[in-house]
């Protein structure tokens, strides 16, 4: 059985890239940086001293700008922006990781003791736990998703994760429930016990009548009928049991403006505050919907704590104001994965190993880390530089002459009249993407081949790559926080869009995920990503970083293995926005 960790953290990490903090606030107090919590409330009145649990002061709006989500049902939601920056704040699973030790952790299921051959988990629900409105957890909340996956009529979203591993649950008493995975996966609890978000069936089986006619019978929780209703619940996500709750009734004054912003008010029932005093202490958390001038708007009038834009170094050096009431952070995390170029191997000529390489030599991955900014380094592998499965391996060279000696070998000479053809998607609305195409083109230009560039917005982005009439998609990955490259490499990997298959890709990839021992894995993923280095069914180019300004008045606010996670943050009382 392995140690019981802390209980204490949210559901699923924050999307670091795109959270932003602080609508309206003052400018930073000018007391010493170094002020502790403690001294930050002492001398306060009785009146004062709720806002002061754990030695931290409660209170503030904390805000973030990112894309506006279409859905956060926690069973039907498949988008960052509702699972980052909704569902992480309002909906909770069994397990969670330490935003500051990267640990697996305790969170509803107080306990979790892994069979020794790891095909099951026995998790113990924490007692006592109640949902924002009041009303207790039960065992039958907890089974809700798992029942309607079960079902197979409802399309789920990202909690799909946790069921898809699981071969069968077995209720052992109120409290306790037995998961049995499906086959051996080195991660399998993790996975199983972050994703298995927990809504309350009460609250979905009462939306869904209401959505019926009058008369109309009440249809059973497995039917095709009941999927279908539940499906267009896509703005509400119901009573959690996270530190905050989002609050958004049909027809009713909610807290969420369609285009504008969305409030996550503190949820007083929530059992975290309690075990653990001095976190989550803000009083809310509001994001607005805006795009990147929107933001640097924002942040140049002094309304935001947080500020994701790449050019926070260059504002800071043009504007005396954001260098004293910001600090500048660059850090990487665990799930921020790597620009690439992913070639269509089952469509020719990208099916010729001369041909993806000629044309992954194209790509000036020196130039594109800088372009990335300060700490991006040029990419070999889909993991995280200086990990044990990390090979050590040169980058493809940045060369087009060789690239073009290349292309003649397969047949492919501008100067017989043979060009090659190319259609190249990017993703637009990213500075990043149109440098990296800028040059990418000139490069291609010089190599013979006749480039047809198609930019677009994501959802047109996601219709090109489906209708496969392209040789190459250009995106940012993500990777899986616990390491897996599975899905990347494997013939049958969910995230293998380019459908390059290798008998022996296919075998070091499910060898690594069902061993239990991590140096023997990590060796197999270093034989993978060698092999997929010597293969280049994609271009890996490089591992961006993340660089935000954040506002001096945010106190205990550091990066971890998760990102920027404001577990324990706090604003002083006269910073605070309410």
């Amino acid at each position: 059985m392995p140690p019981l960790m802390r209980p204490l953290s949210i559901a699923a990490a924050l999307f670091a890239v795109v959270l932003v903090a602080g609508l309206g606030l003052r400018s930073v107090l000018n007391q010493p940086s170094g002020r502790t919590a403690t001294e930050a409330g002492a001398g306060v009145s009785v009146e004062q001293a709720p806002r002061y649990l754990g030695g931290v002061p409660q209170g503030h709006v904390y805000t973030g700008f990112a894309d506006e989500p279409s859905d956060v049902n926690p069973y039907t939601s498949n988008g960052l922006s509702s699972k980052r920056l909704v569902m992480a704040y309002t909906h909770e699973g069994l397990l969670d990781i330490d935003p500051t030790s990267g640990a697996l952790r305790p969170a509803l299921a107080e306990s979790y003791e892994v069979a020794a051959d790891g095909r099951s988990c026995l998790f113990t629900l924490r007692d006592g736990v109640r949902f924002a409105d009041g009303s207790p957890l039960t065992m039958e909340d907890v089974l809700f998703g798992y029942e309607l996956h079960q079902a197979k009529h409802l399309t789920m979203g990202f909690v799909a994760d946790a069921y898809a591993r699981v071969e069968r649950v077995e209720v052992v008493d109120p409290r306790r429930l037995r998961v049995h995975f499906r086959g051996v996966h080195y991660a399998a609890t993790r996975i199983v016990g972050e994703a298995w978000l927990v809504g309350q069936k009460r609250f979905f089986v009462e939306r869904v009548r209401s959505m019926l006619a009058p008369g109309e019978a009440m249809p059973e929780v497995g039917s095709a009928q009941f999927a279908t209703l539940l499906h267009r619940i896509d703005h509400e996500c119901g009573p959690g049991t996270g530190p905050y709750e989002l609050r958004n009734p049909p027809g009713g004054q909610g807290d969420w403006r369609q285009r504008q912003d969305l409030l996550l008010v503190r949820n007083e029932h929530c059992w975290r505050r309690q075990v653990a005093p001095g976190t989550w202490n803000f009083a809310g958390v509001r994001q607005l919907w805006r795009d990147g001038a929107g933001g640097q708007n924002a942040l140049l009038l002094g309304e935001i704590d947080w500020y994701p834009g790449g050019n926070g170094e260059a504002l800071q050096a043009q504007y005396p104001n954001l260098q004293r009431d910001y600090q500048r952070l660059v850090y990487d995390y665990d799930s921020l994965g790597v620009f690439r170029c992913i070639w269509n191997c089952e469509r020719p000529p990208f099916d010729d190993l001369r041909v993806r390489k000629a044309v992954g030599m194209l790509f000036d991955r020196t130039e594109i880390a800088r372009i990335l900014g300060s700490g991006a380094k040029p990419a070999v592998a889909h993991a995280k530089p200086g990990r044990p499965e990390y090979p050590d391996l040169l980058p493809l060279p940045f060369d087009p002459a060789a690239a073009r000696r290349l292309l003649r070998e397969a047949g492919f000479d501008p100067a017989a009249g043979k060009p090659l053809h190319m259609v190249l998607i990017a993703m637009e609305g990213s500075e990043a993407h149109r440098r990296m195409v800028e040059s990418f083109t000139a490069a291609a230009a010089t190599a013979g081949i006749e480039l047809e560039i198609r930019g677009r917005e994501q959802s047109g982005f996601i219709l090109e790559k489906k209708k496969r009439e392209w040789h190459g998609l250009l995106v940012q990955q993500g990777f899986r926080p616990w390491g897996d490259p599975y899905d990347f490499l494997h013939g049958e990997g969910r995230d293998n869009e380019g459908r390059w298959r290798h008998p022996e890709a296919d075998r070091l990839a499910s060898a690594a995920r069902a061993e239990l021992d991590a140096g023997k894995r990590a060796e197999l993923w270093r034989q993978l990503h060698t092999l997929v280095h010597e293969q280049q069914p994609v271009a890996l180019l490089a591992h961006p970083v993340v660089s935000v300004l954040l506002a001096k008045r945010v106190r205990a606010l550091e990066p971890g293995p998760s990102g920027l996670i404001p577990e324990r943050a706090w604003v002083a009382p006269a910073d605070q926005r309410r």
